[in-house]
């Protein structure tokens, strides 16, 4: 599906979009319609003559369509990017097209000639038909042939595009804020809400609050300030407490009074609020997307003869008329296993002729002889497919045509229902698919299948008319993952939000212990919510020091907080299972016989990497005692996370970072407070 957060480019008179999913996918659109040729232009106009005959019939077949030459130079250009591209036209869902001229009265006045629907299944193409008045066809005639004002085609069309996930991570240091707040004088100083936005950016700035944009397609700053704009709202309402104005409004009289804002005071106590919070966006929205073509008649004919497709005709005359029967294509799509279209030429009331048409077969065209002035008239009788409804058959009254096309636009005489399902919040890098159950009045229920690389689904119901849709959603995780069942509900609206009904995970950093005796480790992890039970075992052999993470799923609102035991193999085959523990600890010492601090620190570079501060490298190291880990940040590498064990008893873990100086200093700098997130400002050049 189109991403709508990626701007569109332009290659050649092509509109080019990306897809949400497939970076080498592409939804070509032209900028430009052209008249349909078979092999001439598909374009007359009929200009009446005779006693009180004025006006003509302008008959046009045009479509929005890139060129083949197009598509080829517009594949070669992407192949020089990167890989071969696929190339795919937007599915559009509606649209019309108009034609329209300027008169050159006292000023320039706009005229609408004809207007119609075109048909959006494969490459959009028109058909359209308009008798016009003396004025209409003097510009028509003088537009095709080359020498007046603009009469253009005009096309607009709509289809969906998929906006975001936002792809944002954000994460605060609270405490850090608080002290901040506090030397701010926010516990006595009250806040308007501008100011308290502010003080979220500058923070934001400063890294207290660190943004991180997790999906880069789309304008990354805006994506920054949208999150920034959520997490300060929680803030506020987290942090903060309401209050009157520090001073009274001014009064206006006795039924009026002047609007005032709230004013904000700091009233959270620091020793309660956690060390660090952390947010995810990851929302995703359907929005419609409009595309806009136009061209002008004077260009259409192009090298060919404006005489040979504009006649003069009198009404009553006979005249052999060729006729052209058209329907949308993809009578399936509207479950229709037939469409049948009767013809009547001069209002007696007869059939004359009857079509019928299915699947993509969508054309006739015979010859009769009739004038101009006969009437033109017909009726469409749907034959419902009655494997896809219970819709009886229905027949429309009789329909005027203009002119010698006759388009039955099926879609809105016998219109389907549609519904478009979309994936929402959640996280979806664990999910398998999500089960969509549908039932419809007067429709066989329908399965849908969304997943995170097909979010979004467009169904069809033939026959559902009014009233409610119902819903039934059934979420799979992948291999043992966890499933559930949403409660089914009801719903009228055209474009449907799915949310996942999982809470964000808990993750969680497990690292073993230096155990001589012992052949293995083995960890056990479980969430327990009502009916809901989420569990995972990690296990480790002798001498496997490795990190792993485990992450717990969770429903939401549900508490953050996870059980553990430890289970260790020794190597006469004994077995020690230790006691089911309750915590919210991100990080976890696995078969510690004594208490151990598990110390995980991010670090951020402010000004950048060792180049953009002129250095070779830096060096990060935690240390607790004689436990030590250590990594190195080159070239433009500012953020690195480091993880150590330590006995709880020994010595305060440190920071310590070692810059490398082009001009050969080194400079070492220590922190002995550590924080989750750890911002550090190394000293300039010159101190």
């Amino acid at each position: 599906m189109i991403d709508a957060g990626r701007a569109p480019e332009t290659h050649r008179g092509l509109i080019v979009f990306y897809d949400h999913v497939d970076p080498n996918l592409r939804y070509v659109a032209a900028s430009v319609p052209r008249i349909a040729r078979k092999p001439d232009p598909l374009i007359s106009l009929l200009l009446f003559r005779g006693e009180g005959a004025q006006g003509g019939l302008l008959q046009l077949e045009a479509e929005l369509a890139p060129r083949d030459e197009q598509v080829e130079e517009l594949s070669r250009e992407l192949a020089r990017r990167g890989p071969p591209p696929r190339v795919a036209q937007p599915d559009w869902r509606t649209g019309e097209v108009e034609v329209a001229g300027w008169l050159a009265v006292d000023e320039l006045k706009p005229v609408s000639l004809a207007l119609g629907a075109p048909l959006l299944v494969g490459s959009p193409r028109a058909v359209l038909s308009a008798r016009l008045d003396q004025a209409g066809a003097a510009m028509a005639e003088q537009a095709l042939r080359g020498n007046a004002l603009p009469t253009a085609l005009l096309w607009r069309l709509e289809t969906l595009g998929l906006a975001g996930p936002l792809g944002v991570e954000v994460e605060a240091d609270l405490q850090a804020m608080h002290d901040r707040l506090t030397a701010e004088g926010a516990l006595t100083i009250p806040y308007g809400r501008a100011r308290i936005a502010k003080t979220w950016e500058e923070m934001t700035s400063d890294n207290l609050i660190r943004v991180r944009v997790v999906d880069e397609s789309g304008h990354v700053e805006s994506r920054r300030a949208e999150a920034v704009r959520r997490v300060g709202e929680q803030l506020t309402a987290e942090m903060f407490s309401p209050f009157p104005p520090p001073e009274r409004p001014p009064q206006l009289d006795d039924e009026h009074v002047a609007p005032f804002e709230l004013s904000f005071r700091l009233t959270m106590r620091r020793e309660e609020l956690a060390q660090t919070r952390r947010w995810s966006f990851a929302e995703r929205r359907a929005v419609r997307i409009m595309h806009y073509a136009g061209a002008n008649l004077i260009d259409f004919l192009r090298d060919a003869d404006a005489d040979a497709h504009i006649t003069f005709v009198d009404l009553d005359r006979p005249w052999t008329r060729t006729i052209t029967v058209r329907t949308s294509p993809g009578l399936d799509r509207l479950g229709l296993a037939a469409l049948e279209v009767d013809l009547d030429f001069d209002d007696g009331g007869d059939v004359d002729r009857t079509v019928a048409f299915s699947g993509d077969d969508v054309e006739r065209r015979f010859s009769v002889e009739r004038s101009l002035g006969d009437r033109l008239r017909y009726r469409a009788r749907s034959r419902f497919d009655p494997t896809r409804t219970r819709m009886g058959d229905r027949e429309t009254e009789w329909i005027d045509a203009q002119g010698d096309f006759v388009f039955v636009p099926a879609g809105k005489l016998f219109p389907s229902r549609t519904m478009t399902l979309l994936l929402g919040a959640g996280e979806l890098d664990w999910i398998d698919h999500v089960e969509v159950r549908l039932a419809a009045p007067r429709e066989p229920e329908r399965t849908v299948l969304l997943s995170r690389e097909h979010p979004l689904q467009e169904i069809s119901f033939p026959g559902a008319g009014a009233g409610p849709i119902g819903i039934k959603t059934y979420w799979r995780g992948a291999g043992h993952e966890p499933q559930r069942a949403v409660e089914p509900f009801e719903t009228e609206q055209e474009i449907v939000t799915l949310d996942s009904p999982f809470g964000r995970s808990i993750r969680v950093l497990a690292a073993p212990m230096p155990l001589a005796d012992v052949l293995g480790l083995t960890l056990e992890l479980r969430v327990h919510d009502g009916d809901f039970v989420c569990e995972r075992s990690l296990s480790w052999e002798a001498g496997d020091r490795t990190l792993r993470e485990a992450a717990l799923r969770r429903l939401p609102g549900s508490p953050r907080s996870y059980q553990s035991r430890t289970t260790k193999l020794g190597f006469d085959g004994a077995l020690e299972q230790g006691d089911w523990i309750e915590s919210e600890s991100a990080t976890i010492a696995v078969g510690a016989d004594e208490p151990v601090k598990v110390y995980r620190v991010e670090f951020f570079v402010l000004g950048g990497g060792p180049v953009a501060r002129g250095s070779l490298a830096i060096e990060l190291s935690l240390e607790a005692g004689d436990e030590r880990a250590t990594t190195l940040l080159e070239d433009n590498a500012d953020q690195a996370t480091l993880t150590l064990t330590a006995p709880m008893a020994g010595p305060a873990a440190r920071a310590r970072a070692r810059e490398f100086r082009d001009s050969g200093r080194i400079v070492e700098t220590t922190w002995s407070e550590l924080k989750a997130v750890l911002v550090i400002e190394l000293p300039p050049e010159d101190s």
